[in-house]
């Protein structure tokens, strides 16, 4: 498409010491030559959808295609991270904007945004895409767990310039189909560019991961019955569940076992070279998170990190444990997908869940190469639950896959399965007793072959620590803050509300409100204000 914009003159060129991956390079192409307007492309989790994504952006905005960027992701904590990304990029997005707030300034780029948010004000997304927009669709499947999300998204982003889908993890529609996504006739998404699992291995882009799925005997009480089996055992779907929730049991000998191994493993590594290494616990609540924390601070001698939703923090604890030393970290959602923690190295998947959508997401998280140490081989305890060890068969499958697969070859994917509801019946089950014992390794051939772990590529060794610097949404959260601190200190020497000094102050700057100043508007504002202060 055409466009009559002017290129975007305080943007500064894209970095030289972040080159872009082969396979970012050869989506580029794709999306250049690609006729419509929308584009998904797939890839794996840790390939470097976020720093493709963030090309592209900086080449619509520099080349005046589009004025602005939207980005939207699924949690409040993606779209921060998003922001903080393309700040290194020059790109200043403002990350989870009020939709009260209307649309950003225009002193940046964009803004990064909640599928949530984009289903709750549309019509305000709507308003600042009359502007060309870049729309940057992270996880897309998100608009396709609720039928109304799905229709919102189409609401306000319809008449974008350009919307970008970009996919870590195969999905399909089983019940509203995902906006801008084509289907085949089995109801199975098709990506205009593709790069799995598989060819991120050849490639040196990913690590390697193990999987060491875990039996033992489970015993519960199921609809009034004593019941005990070994993963080895058929049992209908319900007893099935329930095993599987007897193993996972926080105060159980199978948790108590799994724990002290995935612990003794992460020092391992960590004495191979890996020496800030960490390990994440994907739990299957807020309290079983807690009492596994608890649990795993009596077997590692240190508190691990506690991440969960709901939490007002959660996304600065896991950007402090992602820079910091800490041996573990235990969530239940936060980290499922798209969240960056390179250092992480062994993990223990101690949740229900047995989509292979969430386990793919989970395993994502382990898989994100750093320049060093040279050999970088993850690991994740699991049950040997059957569902679980077939999911992870299927992962192992496209690892070995990868020792014959020349680089640029494409896979198909396979569909996500349907969410499995737990029993609603809780009552009639209680968890006994467990026990654990590690099983062998799945695809023995395959960790031998891997262990020699191939060093990364020249181009990840090539990449440059980022160096540390503030982004434009976080300098305009501090003057707000430090506005808000000001006009308290003005209100109780004057006995004047806040509401009429920020008022004032909005009008002196030439501002509509705090929300929709610029930062120039924001710091003159300040200036005025201790100038008061100093006066009275």
């Amino acid at each position: 498409m055409s466009s009559t914009l002017s290129p975007t003159s305080d943007l500064p060129a894209w970095p030289v010491t972040r080159p872009l991956r082969a396979w970012q390079r050869q989506a580029t192409v794709a999306l250049a030559a690609h006729d419509g307007d929308s584009f998904l492309a797939s890839a794996t989790p840790a390939a470097g959808k976020t720093t493709f994504g963030l090309r592209v952006a900086h080449d619509m905005l520099r080349a005046g295609r589009v004025a602005r960027v939207a980005v939207v992701g699924p949690t409040a904590h993606i779209c921060r991270q998003w922001a903080a990304d393309a700040a290194r990029y020059g790109i200043d997005l403002e990350p989870n904007r009020p939709n009260a707030d209307g649309p950003e300034p225009r002193d940046r780029h964009g803004v990064a945004v909640t599928y949530q948010a984009v289903a709750a004000g549309p019509r305000t997304h709507a308003r600042a895409a009359r502007r060309p927009t870049l729309v940057i669709a992270d996880e897309p499947h998100h608009m396709g767990e609720h039928a109304a999300w799905g229709a919102r998204a189409l609401e306000a982003f319809g008449a974008a310039e350009f919307r970008l889908l970009l996919s870590g993890t195969p999905f399909r529609s089983d019940n509203a189909a995902i906006p801008w996504v084509t289907y085949d006739a089995d109801g199975i998404s098709r990506a205009d560019f593709i790069y799995g699992y598989p060819q991120a291995l050849v490639d040196r882009v990913c690590r390697p991961i193990t999987f060491l799925p875990y039996d033992g005997e489970m015993e519960w009480m199921g609809d009034g019955a004593r019941r005990s089996a070994m993963f080895d055992v058929v049992l209908p779907r319900a007893e099935s569940a329930r095993r599987l929730r007897t193993a996972l049991d926080a105060g159980g000998d199978w948790m108590g076992h799994v724990l002290r191994d995935a612990d003794a493993r992460l020092s391992e590594v960590r004495g191979a070279g890996h020496r800030d290494a960490g390990g994440l616990v994907v739990a299957a609540d807020k309290e079983h998170a807690g009492a596994i924390a608890a649990r795993l601070e009596r077997v590692a001698g240190e508190r691990p990190e506690i991440v969960t939703s709901d939490e007002p923090d959660a996304s600065a604890r896991i950007a402090a444990f992602a820079a910091g030393t800490r041996r573990w970290l235990v969530s239940v959602l936060m980290v499922s997908e798209g969240v960056d923690i390179p250092r992480l190295r062994v993990g223990v998947y101690a949740t229900t869940a047995r989509t292979e959508l969430f386990f793919r997401q989970v395993v994502g998280r382990f898989i994100r190469r750093t320049p060093a140490p040279e050999h970088q081989m993850s690991y994740l305890l699991l049950p040997a639950d059957p569902q679980l060890t077939d999911l992870a068969a299927r992962v192992e499958e496209e690892r070995n896959h990868a020792l014959v697969l020349a680089p640029g070859e494409a896979v198909d994917e396979p569909p996500d399965e349907p969410v499995e509801r737990r029993a609603a019946d809780e009552a009639a089950f209680a968890a006994l007793s467990s026990s654990a014992f590690a099983g062998d390794a799945i695809l023995t051939e395959t960790m031998q072959l891997f262990a020699t772990d191939p060093a990364p590529s020249p181009a990840l060794q090539a990449f440059s620590a980022p160096e540390p610097i503030e982004p434009g949404f976080a300098g305009r959260e501090r003057l707000r803050e430090e506005r808000a601190g000001l006009v308290a200190r003005l209100a109780r020497r004057t006995g004047e509300e806040h509401r009429s000094i920020h008022a004032r102050i909005n009008r002196a700057t030439g501002a509509s409100s705090v929300g929709a100043a610029t930062r120039d508007q924001l710091e003159r504002g300040n200036q005025l204000l201790s100038r008061e202060l100093r006066g009275s």
